[in-house]
């Protein structure tokens, strides 16, 4: 094989691989969304994290390092949502579609004096078919995010329930 011989053809095998790496972190260097702080009065879509798709018991939702958790919890025949925040929020709304029926939007009210943590007692179906609508008011920007409610549930396959109760 005197194709490997050839001293161009080396050199092109080691450096093609060193020159396509290097510019695709260039490229995304170059093109990338840099971060930047949100703005009064404008609206920021919220993420949902993987937890919302499945029965992990909360759903994280975030977008930077603006981040927060919804749990449902159910007790003696009532259903709250409680919200989490990283951030201390103004203000906090939900709304539920089911079968296509939005129902009337609830205010969470706040339970401590820091503006992190928030709950609402609500009646909708908590299941994959519902959908949550939360809207959030943090420095006067607006967040907003959209999932199911199928993480109300808490299930493991050993049908206990390993979350620590704080």
């Amino acid at each position: 094989m005197s194709f490997f011989k050839n001293k161009h053809v080396i050199t092109a095998m080691i450096v093609a691989p060193i020159l396509a790496v290097g510019s695709y972190y260039l490229v995304d260097l170059v093109v990338k969304e840099r971060p930047h702080k949100a703005v009064s009065g404008q609206a920021y879509k919220l993420i949902a994290k993987s937890n919302c798709r499945f029965s992990s018991g909360a759903c994280d939702i975030e977008n930077g390092t603006f981040k927060s958790t919804i749990t449902v919890l159910k007790e003696s025949g009532k259903q709250i949502l409680t919200l989490n925040s990283n951030n201390p929020l103004q203000g906090a709304t939900v709304g539920f579609v089911n079968d296509g029926v939005e129902s009337k939007p609830l205010d969470l009210i706040a339970n401590d004096t820091t503006g992190k943590k928030w709950s609402t007692e609500f009646n909708s179906p908590t299941d994959a078919s519902t959908t949550l609508r939360l809207a959030l008011s943090a420095n006067d920007a607006h967040y907003y995010s959209e999932t199911t409610l199928a993480f109300s549930d808490y299930e493991t396959s050993f049908k206990q329930d390993f979350r620590k109760n704080n």
